[in-house]
């Protein structure tokens, strides 16, 4: 483990106030906003979990990714480091078994998961290689992880670190960094596939606007969809705005 600067503990205490409370709109809208849910089942879309597996999510929120998964054959668990949004992941993931912990310090045994999910957590967090080790140390001998994390060259990603003190970590989310922390606490086979070029339904439909029932319209649908064909040919990869990486545990 590494040990916490007093910039860390900063930025740690900056992070818990601003994910103290559950965000139960945007957790409704990542379950069953119409359009916008569908993308976030697709992201997913490559997450395996076969039968007598168990999947672990590290840093779960509400429990919208492990709602999306509810159909997969295995088990599946997810822990938060906070108390509100780890309730709200117990009532609304689908089956789901959630507790409160902290990521850096998983209550696990060793080899305890097959599947390890890691979504949106990375650049919130001062000491990330905590996180991929305690993820590596979780997972099975042959497991597998799948990060996803906000591109640091992604429009999007860069306004919301721009507007959002908390999410500025993002700056430090770059393909090269996070190959190289995968590399550097044991993870091999590491794969990397972009998604979602420009998701443009992030904005337009966001509960926080008043929107996201204007996904369910014919006419708006046909226009996310044209606009996504579009970005997909002019938008180039390195500037999409996930980074999805797949890596197994040797």
């Amino acid at each position: 483990m590494s040990s916490e600067t007093s910039g860390d503990r900063s930025e740690r205490a900056l992070q818990v106030a601003y994910h103290r409370q559950a965000d139960l709109d945007h957790a409704a809208w990542q379950r069953e906003g119409a359009y916008f849910s569908e993308t976030e089942a697709q992201l997913l879309a490559n997450v395996r979990l076969e039968a007598g597996e168990k999947l672990l999510e590290i840093g779960c929120g509400e429990g919208g990714n492990l709602w999306h998964l509810r159909g997969r054959a295995g088990a599946r668990f997810g822990i938060d480091f906070s108390l509100a949004r780890a309730r709200a992941a117990s009532k609304e993931s689908a089956g789901a078994i959630v507790a409160c912990a902290d990521a850096t310090r998983l209550p696990f045994a060793d080899e305890s998961f097959d599947v390890t999910l890691v979504r949106d957590l990375l650049h919130h967090v001062p000491t990330r290689l905590d996180v991929l080790t305690q993820a590596y140390r979780v997972t099975r001998h042959g497991g597998r992880l799948h990060l996803f994390e906000p591109n640091a060259r992604a429009p999007l990603a860069l306004l919301q670190a721009a507007t959002v003190r908390a999410e500025r970590g993002v700056l430090r989310s770059t393909e090269r960094r996070l190959r190289d922390e995968l590399e550097a606490t044991g993870w091999k086979h590491i794969e990397l596939h972009h998604a979602q070029p420009f998701p443009i339904e992030r904005v337009v439909l966001n509960p926080r606007f008043g929107l996201p029932s204007f996904g369910r319209y014919a006419p708006v649908r046909e226009a996310l969809l044209a606009f996504t064909r579009l970005a997909e040919r002019v938008v180039p990869e390195l500037a999409w705005l996930y980074l999805c990486f797949t890596a197994v545990k040797p």
